[in-house]
This record gives structure tokens, sequence and C-alpha cells, in this order.
């Protein structure tokens, strides 16, 4: 991953797995334009990957595999949690180190969502609560 976007990943997640996110409802999203011009997103909470839109009709923890995205993080654990075909797709993250989500949130970025390897990041984070 380029240094500019683990540098930008890592600070947008800080605060969802800092002590700031004690009752786990911040939520950070990442927001990128793809090759095609067309705007995607990744929602982080602390235990749990959005991405929308999720333009496929197959199984997202296949299409994470099958795209690369999780081909050299082999200690990276992931859960479907829910998904809508075209629509979105959430994973779960429990347990995982933060850095290896930020390794995965730039893949996902790059082999599922179509962006190209020196995309530029917007990131905001809200309270859900």
């Amino acid at each position: 991953m380029p240094e500019r976007q683990m540098q930008a990943i890592g600070q947008a997640l800080a605060d969802i797995y800092g002590e700031k996110n004690e009752g786990g409802l911040l939520c950070c999203t990442l927001e990128a334009v793809n090759a095609d011009g067309m705007d995607v997103s990744i929602q982080v909470m602390a235990e749990t990957i959005n991405l929308a839109p999720y333009p496929f009709a197959e199984d997202p923890l296949t299409r994470l595999e099958l795209s690369g995205a999780v081909e050299t993080l082999e200690h990276v654990a992931l859960d479907l949690v829910d998904w809508d075909a075209n629509a979105f797709a959430t994973v779960g993250t429990s347990g995982n180190d933060p850095i290896d989500i930020a390794r995965l949130i730039d893949r996902t970025f790059v082999k599922v969502l179509g962006c190209a390897p020196d995309y530029t990041l917007k990131a905001s984070t809200e309270d859900l609560a």
C-alpha cells in the first residue's frame, strides 16, 4: 500500500480503535472515486466494515478472496454479517489488528471497488450514539 494511503487510513481509524470509542458507536466513512468515476465508500466501525455500493451479485467473502484483497492477510478472520447483491456488504472484522484492517481497506478499494492504486481518500467520523 502506498505510504500516503497507509497514513490516511491509519489516521482515520485511530478514533475507531482508540479510547474515544469506548461504546463502539463511532463510524468512520472512507470515500474515494474508482477508475470508472463512481463514488465508492467503506464505513468502518469497531467490529465491521461496510462496502457501499457493493456492485456484485456474489458473496462478499468470496469476492474478497477471489480479487486478492485478502491474499497476504492470512491472519485476518472475517465473517459475513449482511449483504444485498448490487447494494451493500457488511463484513465482520472483530478481533483483528487495526493495521491489518487498514491493509484490508486499502486492498478492498483497489481490488474490489476498482480504485487506482494512488486513489485519493476522504475520511469523516461520526458518533452514532
